[in-house]
């Protein structure tokens, strides 16, 4: 195979499993229309990252399990608490998964200035960042790029 068929094969590829554009930037919105706003949460090394994430009513929130043991994010009423719980009448559990991702939404209803705490129901006080926040409020920016592939 010549190099720049290589090379644009790489291109495609890494833009299928979300890289970047061939100018470095994110990658470029799906065909047809923009992309949805991804707002992301890691589980890794027993920590999330990020810690606090802001995000708008309405919102989808995508949590990528990267350790391969059970692990959840679960809201609650009180930070360190570790019961779950509603603030604000907002209240999501992934429920435990050991890996790939699982999403929930943000009411649309929420209200701006809303913090709620999150922890893992396996880990308990047991992660490095035992607990997380998503903040909602209307100008969240999403996190950069999109939202990972499981198996990717």
């Amino acid at each position: 195979m010549r190099p720049a068929k290589v090379w644009i094969l790489l291109l495609a590829l890494a833009a299928a499993c979300g890289g970047t554009s061939p100018s470095g930037g994110p990658p470029a919105a799906p065909a047809g229309g923009a992309s949805t706003p991804s707002y992301v949460v890691t589980i890794e090394n027993l920590a999330y990252s990020p810690t606090d994430l802001s995000v708008p009513p309405g919102a989808t929130v995508t949590v990528v399990n990267a350790d391969g043991m059970l692990h959840s994010v679960t809201s609650e009423s009180a930070p360190g608490a570790f019961r779950p719980g509603a603030v604000g009448g907002v209240a999501f559990d992934t429920g435990e998964f050991a890996s790939g991702s699982r999403s929930f939404t943000i009411p649309a209803s929420a209200p701006g200035g809303t913090v709620i705490p999150y922890f893992c129901t396996f880990h308990r006080a047991a992660m490095s960042t035992p607990n997380g926040t998503l903040t909602v409020t209307n100008n969240a920016a999403p996190t950069s790029g999109p939202a990972p592939m499981p198996g990717m």
